[in-house]
């Protein structure tokens, strides 16, 4: 399952499917990929809903990209095409759909992509994979791990002074409000931060962070040959795809500058 792949063979194996779809000019090549992506989700053994909930934003996003991008497309580069649509001043071009159409299936298919990645990894496996197989230092991954370690529990503290502030009755409703809240709540949590800091620092410095060049793990992300074959196999699959779109005719040129 996806879950159990090394965290970097995940980001080998969609780079390449990334950049073709970034130089797209169709929407077949993106819309394809996109299809792929969601596939591998499916067999990997992500859930239906979680996809649908992961995509949710995008759909809104794609559908005010691809309402809003025809109005912004350079009039001289649509003209020959036909009218679709003309308002007042606006006049939407066919040639101008189109290229809202390309636009916002690059975009899917990038999202759709990178689920892959996002929605399968732990922050801890990718931090661990970048210490025991790209040879980050450990000074570096350890500190980002911590560095995540904080957020719930300042997220924790900031609900307290939340809490405290409305016993003493110093809530207020508004944006005037929360911006007094802000503010209240601002040095103590910035000195509850710097206390964790403090003794996280001191537990480090007491096991000997950072005094040899290596150290070992309790726990280990291992990258063997099942992940090096989920690299070929969506390699491979990209491959068939770009090559199966050649010859129907419908993959169109490639470039990374798309004119609007």
């Amino acid at each position: 399952m996806l879950e159990r792949r090394n965290p970097l063979s995940k980001i080998a194996a969609v780079v390449p499917a990334m950049v073709l779809v970034a130089l797209a000019t169709e929407v077949y090549l993106p819309l394809a990929l996109a299809g792929l992506a969601l596939a591998i989700l499916l067999i990997g053994g992500v859930s239906l809903r979680r996809i649908a909930w992961a995509l949710l934003p995008l759909a809104l996003v794609a559908l005010g990209f691809l309402l809003v991008y025809p109005l912004l497309v350079r009039r001289e580069l649509v003209a020959h095409t036909p009218v679709v649509m003309q308002w007042g001043g606006w006049v939407v071009h066919e040639g101008a759909l189109r290229l809202g159409a390309i636009a916002t299936a690059r975009i899917t298919a990038l999202v759709s992509l990178s689920l892959i990645f996002s929605v399968t990894t732990s922050v801890n496996d990718f931090l661990l994979a970048l210490v025991q197989q790209a040879r980050v230092p450990y000074r570096v991954g350890y500190a980002a791990m911590a560095a995540l370690r904080f957020a719930p529990l300042l997220r924790y503290e900031l609900e307290q002074i939340r809490a405290a502030h409305r016993v003493r009755g110093l809530a207020q409703r508004g944006i005037v409000g929360e911006l007094a809240h802000v503010r209240r709540a601002l040095v103590p949590l910035l000195a509850s931060a710097i206390r964790r800091a403090e003794r996280a620092a001191l537990a480090m410095d007491g096991r000997a962070f950072g005094a040899y060049p290596q150290r070992t793990y309790w726990r280990r992300v291992p990258l063997g040959a099942v992940d090096v074959l989920f690299v070929l196999l969506l390699w491979g699959t990209t491959a068939l795809i770009v090559l199966i779109l050649h010859a129907l005719g419908l993959l169109g040129p490639l470039s990374f500058v798309q004119r609007v």
